[in-house]
């Protein structure tokens, strides 16, 4: 492939911002992508900050130390579901089956949440 500015020029590799071909004489490394011209380096670097704080709102990464959000709501709600379902067996002399099933599958539902975000080594 051939750059877009210079056609004789074989390219090196493609612009972050624009997806135009770029040879070693126009690129500019960024550090985190390639740019074509100055407008492009603004606009690679606006990317990496949406790309950095997207990364941070929704904990992606290894270094979150934060549990993942879903891995909490599950939790919580088993552990409302079952300690309800438990209360009231105990309360009322009869087991709550529905409450205690719906907690018991809001904690498997945590446990397979956690196991699938450490196989892709998500944090979300």
């Amino acid at each position: 492939m051939n750059c877009f500015s210079h056609r004789n020029n074989q390219s090196i590799g493609i612009c972050k911002a624009c997806q135009k071909a770029v040879c070693s004489e126009c690129v500019v490394d960024t550090g985190r992508g390639l740019a074509c011209s100055t407008e492009c380096v603004s606009e690679v670097d606006d990317m990496n900050i949406m790309i950095d704080k997207s990364k941070r709102m929704y904990s992606i990464g290894s270094y979150s130390k934060l549990p993942p959000t879903g891995i909490i709501m599950f939790s919580f709600f088993g552990i409302v579901f079952f300690g309800f379902g438990v209360y009231q067996s105990m309360i009322q002399d009869r087991i709550d089956y529905f409450a205690i099933v719906m907690g018991i599958g809001f904690l498997v539902m945590a446990i397979i949440s956690y196991v699938r975000n450490k196989k892709l080594n998500l944090n979300c």
